[in-house]
């Protein structure tokens, strides 16, 4: 199974202007990472820079966290239901 991460520039990741896309591969790579027992997921290329942005498993937990206080804010509570149940998953 390809996964595939977005591919953001620098001063938009620095900026945060990308967050949703970031927010929602996080979500949806950290899923695949407890799928498949993996020790870390990319969730991010950075552009031109062969950068990629990894999140180790010892993460997971405070970065879904995250994820989770961003889609109460943006009131995307069908993702909040899916991120508790990956955080029980863990």
């Amino acid at each position: 199974m390809t996964r595939k991460i977005p591919i953001i520039s620098l001063k938009d990741f620095e900026t945060k202007a990308k967050k949703t896309i970031v927010m929602k591969s996080l979500v949806e790579n950290i899923t695949v990472g407890v799928d498949l027992d993996l020790e870390s997921v990319n969730i991010a290329e950075i552009k031109n820079q062969d950068i990629f942005i990894s999140v180790p498993k010892t993460e997971w937990k405070a970065g879904l966290e995250n994820a989770l206080d961003y889609y109460i804010k943006t009131e995307e509570y069908e993702e909040c239901s899916k991120i508790k149940n990956i955080i029980e998953r863990l």
